[in-house]
This record gives C-alpha cells, structure tokens and sequence, in this order.
C-alpha cells in the first residue's frame, strides 16, 4: 500500500511482494500434470520425460511451452526495459525487483518498509542494489529473521531467513542504519547487543569488492571485526 504525496512520489509504501523466480520451474510445474515429470531424478530423465509428452499430449505441451515464453518475455522486459538498473541481473526474483520499485516510488522525504530474503543484502546478484543503498544513505534499518522457530510464518521453511528492510527518500540521509541478525521473534529486537549499527565506512571497511552486507551475531562480533 502507498500513501501519496505532493512532490512526485510517496510518503510512505509498505508491502510484502511475492519472492518468485522468474524462470519456469519445470518441475513445479508439471506438479499437478504429470507424475514423470515430476518425479524425474535429473535434468536429462525430466527433459527425456516432457519430450514424450510433446507426442503424447500436445495439448499439455503446449500449455507448458506457453508458460515458459512467459517467463521468457518477463524476464527478457525486466532486464532490457530500462527500469530495474540495480536489480536486473543474476537469478531475477520479483522479492528483489519489487525492492528496487519501492526506492523509486518514495518521495523524496518518504519511508518504505518491504519483508523480503535477506539475500536483498547478501546476495552478490543484489550488491549493486544494496551497495546503492549504502552509498546513497537511503538505508534505515535491516532486521534479519530466521523461521526456525516457525512463530512468524508458520507455513514458511524453517531455515528460510528474511528481513523487514526499511529505506528511505533522497532528501534524507541515513548514516548509521542500524541491523540486527539471526533474530527469532520481534520481541529479540530489544535485547541489549542485538541490534547494531554500521556506517558506509564500516562496510565498506569489511566488504570493499562485494559491497553486501556483513552479518554478525552480536553487537560484540562487530566490534572484534
């Protein structure tokens, strides 16, 4: 959702985007079509499997071949449109596009908050976008959460790690973000050490070449780095 204001963006856009590939996962989607496919031990037992279907139900196929030039035609516009610069390269997911989209839409005094992976931070395929961040002083916070716990997202993995990622507009400057890693719940937010603060300098300082973010699981790690 997106508050609007007067100076050509947003006061305030908060969101939970969809994290999704944008490429055809063969497997997930011969899922409810066909046991073979889905059951294929390797790449080369699956394609084997999606030829026979080409002559045994070119009807599926042809869904299935529609579906892939989607993915295809989506993945070639984010990448040649102009419109993802930092973001638009690697393994493209929509959790990572939709993050980018967010620092466009704010106004230039706004806030955003999105939930996404933390590989937002640590991913080389979006270095350039936190990197940005980092540089331009746009980043407020980083709260990384791990579901171990399952109290947050209960039908979501359990080792699956992600972040309440909060940027801000271009008038305002945020030079110490503050982060917390490895949390459980929100309540280890207060807990005294857990949340940290990291200047440009700082990260640069650690990860000059990769620009992603450093984790750390204390306040104490930090410093001893």
């Amino acid at each position: 959702c997106a508050l609007p204001i007067w100076n050509g963006g947003f006061d305030v856009v908060l969101g939970n985007p969809p994290w999704e590939r944008i490429k055809l996962q063969e497997k997930e989607w011969f899922s409810t079509k066909s046991e073979e496919v889905m059951n294929a031990p390797n790449a080369a037992a699956r394609k084997k499997a999606i030829s026979k279907i080409k002559m045994d139900d070119p009807a599926l196929y042809t869904e299935f071949r529609a579906a892939a030039r989607e993915a295809e035609a989506e993945s070639h516009l984010v990448r040649n449109g102009g419109r993802f610069k930092l973001c638009a390269q690697g393994d493209l997911n929509t959790y990572s596009l939709f993050a980018e989209l967010f620092t466009q839409l704010l106004g230039t005094s706004g806030f955003g908050g999105i939930i996404v992976p933390t590989g937002i931070a640590t991913d080389d395929s979006n270095s350039a976008f936190f990197g940005h961040l980092i540089q331009e002083e746009r980043l407020v916070s980083l709260f990384d959460f791990e579901n171990r716990e399952r109290v947050l997202f209960p039908e979501v993995y359990y080792r699956m790690r992600f972040c309440l990622l909060t940027v801000c507009g271009v008038a305002r400057s945020c030079q110490n973000p503050k982060f917390a890693f490895l949390a459980l719940r929100v309540e280890d937010l207060s807990t005294q050490g857990q949340v940290i603060s990291l200047s440009k300098d700082d990260i640069n300082l650690i990860n000059p070449n990769s620009k992603t973010c450093p984790i750390f699981h204390s306040y104490r790690d930090a410093e001893i780095v």
